[in-house]
C-alpha cells in the first residue's frame, strides 16, 4: 500500500475535503500465497506487510481496519496468526481491529479455515485457532 496504492488513496477525502473517520478496508492472509485458501502459514505479514503499512498510516494520520484475516487450526497458524494479531493490537493507534474470516455461508463441518464454535454437549467450544488468537485483551 505505501509504494503501490498508496499515493492514489492520499486522495480519499470525505466530501469536504477532510479525512476524519476514513477507515482502509485491508485483507492479508497467512498462506503461501496470501489467498486464504491453505490451512498451513508461512508469514506472520508484519515485516513484509503490516509494520510498513502502519508507517504509512502514521505518516499520514490515516486508519485501516483488517477484515479478513485468518488459516487453519495448524501450529504454524496459531504461532504466525497471534504473531500478527500481537503487533495489530500493539499498533492500535493505527489498526482499529481485524477480523477473522472463517464462516458465513461456507460449512463448519467441511471448511478449513473455519473457525466458527462446535457445540460439545450443552456448551459451545472455539477452534483451538481461536482460542489461542482471538482473545479478549485488556
Amino acid at each position: 500500500m505505501p509504494t503501490k496504492s498508496g499515493p492514489a488513496l492520499l486522495k480519499v477525502a470525505n466530501p469536504d475535503g477532510s479525512t476524519d473517520n476514513i477507515v482502509f478496508d485491508v485483507h492479508k492472509y497467512l498462506d503461501s500465497d496470501n489467498s486464504g485458501t491453505h490451512t498451513e502459514c508461512v508469514t506472520d505479514n508484519i515485516s513484509t506487510a503490516f509494520s510498513p503499512l502502519a508507517d504509512w498510516l502514521r505518516t499520514n494520520k490515516r486508519q485501516a481496519l483488517n477484515s479478513e484475516t485468518g488459516g487453519g487450526n495448524t501450529a504454524s497458524c496459531q504461532k504466525y496468526l497471534c504473531q500478527q494479531i500481537d503487533f495489530l493490537n500493539k499498533n492500535s493507534d493505527v489498526f482499529l481491529g481485524y477480523i477473522g474470516w472463517s464462516a458465513g455461508a461456507f460449512s463448519p463441518q467441511t471448511y478449513e479455515l473455519s473457525e466458527v464454535p462446535t457445540k460439545n454437549g450443552n456448551s459451545w467450544q472455539d477452534s483451538s485457532l481461536v482460542k489461542a488468537c482471538f482473545k479478549k485483551t485488556a
